[in-house]
């Protein structure tokens, strides 16, 4: 892609990404200020979804959150995964709404006539091909109503998404430290709390992995992305609001130390993640491409 197409394509998808944008910032704001009564929303099917996985009921208390008196848990506006949905949401926005847009013809600024299916006749003068990175006007009417619909699909998959994920997140959260304790494994730099911080992590990091593969192969577009490519867009959106948000913010000053130890053990779960990710799928593609 020249400079040329890639200033159409950003011209093209501009009012989608200005919408993400705006979106993310209002849903940050919304976070930072609701409390439990604000995030019922998402706090009640959370609840109710860790309900059916353990057995464990919850009893809902007033700008609290949901709580077992017996086990000791809560599950607080903290607990609400909204960050987790917000990380989605932006993911699924930005990496696939130029390919939701572009059945229509915008968002391909690189499709020739010759990649579309079309065949130019060039000794021909009464019939013209229309070159195809200049849609119609119809067209590029139908792709923004895609692309519009695609990012209100963002939204509901990310909160479908998110309940799922944090369900299985405070599950874990449940009950590996309970193991953890039972084995004597905590101690130095393994504390309840760091646990935590690691289950969440790794839950929420290897899940964000998981749906880009899958969404992307839906749509076409990571079937030959090399395996690094595939793995830029969580990464990027995952530091950027866990990490690079409080950082604008300014929250290494309030907090230094636990700040640095913060972004250390993310940074530390993220990369073995990674790892495992990569070795995985690398693994499978020896496996379904034997040499002969």
């Amino acid at each position: 892609m020249n400079k040329k197409e890639l200033a159409q394509f950003i011209r093209e998808n501009i009012p989608f990404y200005l919408t993400g944008l705006l979106l993310i910032f209002f849903m940050k704001y919304y976070y930072s200020r609701a409390g439990a009564g604000q995030l019922l929303w998402l706090l009640a099917p959370t609840s109710g979804w860790v309900s059916i996985l353990s057995g464990i009921s919850f009893e809902y208390m007033p700008n609290i959150g949901y709580v077992n008196h017996d086990m000791k848990i809560l599950i607080a506006p903290s607990c609400s995964g909204m960050q987790f949905m917000l990380i989605t949401a932006a993911m699924l926005l930005f990496s696939f709404v130029h390919l939701a847009a572009g059945d229509s013809g915008i968002g391909h600024p690189w499709k020739s006539a010759a990649t579309s299916g079309r065949t130019p006749a060039p000794h021909s003068r009464k019939a013209a091909v229309p070159d195809s990175r200049t849609p119609a006007p119809h067209s590029q009417k139908a792709a923004l109503r895609n692309g519009f619909l695609w990012i209100g699909m963002c939204l509901v998959l990310s909160y479908i998404f998110t309940i799922f994920v944090n369900g299985l997140r405070i599950i874990a959260a449940i009950y590996l430290p309970l193991l953890f304790e039972r084995l004597g494994l905590f101690g130095g730099f393994l504390t309840p709390d760091s646990l935590h911080t690691l289950i969440g992590t790794a839950v929420y990091f290897a899940a964000l992995l998981t749906l880009y593969r899958l969404t992307g192969s839906l749509l076409g577009k990571t079937a030959g992305e090399p395996l690094l490519h595939r793995c830029l867009p969580p990464i990027f959106w995952y530091f950027f609001i866990v990490l690079g948000i409080p950082f604008l913010n300014r929250a290494y000053v309030k907090n230094g130390e636990r700040f640095v130890t913060f972004a250390a053990m993310v940074a530390a779960c993220c990369g073995g993640i990674l790892l495992l990710y990569c070795a995985g799928t690398l693994l499978r593609k020896s496996h379904s491409h034997p040499k002969h």
